[in-house]
């Protein structure tokens, strides 16, 4: 029974050594901690959520790509690397936040399900481990830097979980 609509929500910011909001600058990849899908976050399907708030330096362009990633092992023997819808299209987005701030949001499904012993695409769902990554780019301004956080919203199993093995996109 729900008692109200904040039940059975699972909510985690994407940190990147325990801080949620980040502040951007250069042009280097930010890889957010990773996400242990069997254990601390066990949840049917995921809603990823990124904000960038606008850019400060006032640079003549900006924005932020944000990429999900994915690993069997928490990138010890199986490096993290873009995690792909069933198109085989990374997941991911680029944000222009220019002039205004920007919100993104995408729905991944197939949480924990990979199924590494097909031989092709579709694999049917998710690895075990993942992680967000923002990658900042400017062009000119003074020091300039975009402030961004993102986060995993997801909703609890239902017990069945089944993989998607369609080639279909759902993301």
């Amino acid at each position: 029974m729900r008692f109200d609509a904040y039940d059975n929500v699972l909510v985690q910011p994407s940190t990147v050594s325990s801080v949620a909001i980040q502040s951007l600058t250069g042009s280097s990849a930010v890889n957010g901690d990773s996400l242990d899908t069997a254990q601390s976050f066990i949840a049917e399907s995921i809603l990823i959520h990124v904000r960038a708030e606008i850019a400060s330096g006032s640079p003549s362009a900006a924005t932020v790509a944000w990429a999900l990633q994915e690993s069997n092992d928490n990138g010890v023997s199986d490096a993290f690397a873009a995690a792909t819808d069933n198109t085989g299209t990374a997941i991911g987005a680029t944000l222009n936040v220019h002039t205004v701030a920007q919100d993104s949001y995408a729905r991944v499904e197939g949480i924990n399900l990979r199924q590494n012993s097909n031989s092709a695409a579709p694999y049917g769902g998710r690895k075990r481990y993942l992680r967000i990554v923002l990658t900042p780019a400017f062009t000119g301004g003074t020091s300039p830097a975009i402030s961004a956080v993102a986060e995993f919203i997801g909703s609890p199993g239902n017990g069945q979980p089944l993989p998607v093995r369609t080639t279909v996109s759902n993301t």
